[in-house]
């Protein structure tokens, strides 16, 4: 399911002086401006389900934080499940660029390294992984939510296996893994990281770095 689109235009009446009938006049909205309240919308509604919790947090109180009324609001999100769905989309598409980046690579392994020295930092940050486990919930609990957490999970690691069977073929990684395994692999690796937001001492940067190209290598290292 993908969110439902928000560009309709508006339509007004108005009365036609000379003769008194109605017409309808289609009023532009500023897409610039709508986009970045719903931005704004959305980071005040992340910090108020780290804060107090997705079910704890009333469309009442995502409204004090945003500053509108709720008859603006609905404007913009109808629901709750609406916001959430709308943070998935987002996530969805700074992972599209990730693996884009990843897919141009000359230096397959160095850069899907880098990749996830970045990403499991971001993810081990407490603010992050609360949300993440907070949507994880409520895909648990309802059931768009959860088919949407199933398709946007899917979709990435389609992507992403089809990437490394084409850093095979190409020959910038060795052709020994199964592509559809590593790439489940990897996803376990950067979930996992989610889990231990807090929980456990950060390893330092470099043991890190050392133990993801490790692991790396035993993937994708060409045989001999």
């Amino acid at each position: 399911m993908i969110i439902r689109s928000y560009n309709r235009q508006l339509i007004g009446a108005v009365k036609d002086r000379p003769n008194g009938r109605a017409r309808t006049v289609a009023r532009k909205r500023n897409e610039a401006a709508f986009a970045a309240r719903q931005q704004e919308i959305l980071r005040a509604a992340e910090a108020l389900f780290v804060a107090h919790g997705f079910h704890q947090t009333g469309m009442a109180a995502i409204c004090e934080a945003a500053g509108m009324s709720p008859g603006a609001l609905y404007r913009y999100f109808p629901s709750k499940a609406s916001i959430i769905q709308a943070i998935v989309q987002e996530e969805r598409a700074d992972i599209a660029g990730m693996l884009e980046r990843l897919a141009g690579a000359a230096d397959f392994r160095g850069t899907l390294v880098d990749m996830l020295v970045e990403t499991i930092a971001a993810v081990r940050d407490q603010d992050y992984a609360r949300l993440a486990l907070e949507i994880a919930a409520e895909g648990l609990r309802d059931g768009e939510t959860g088919a949407l957490l199933t398709q946007a999970h899917a979709a990435v690691h389609a992507e992403l296996a089809a990437i490394i069977a084409a850093a095979q073929d190409d020959g910038r990684i060795g052709q020994d893994a199964d592509a559809a395994a590593a790439a489940q692999v990897l996803l376990m690796l950067v979930d996992g990281a989610i889990g231990f937001a807090g929980a456990s001492p950060a390893p330092s940067p470099a043991a890190q770095r050392r133990t993801l190209a490790r692991v790396v290598d035993g993937l994708f290292a060409p045989a001999g």
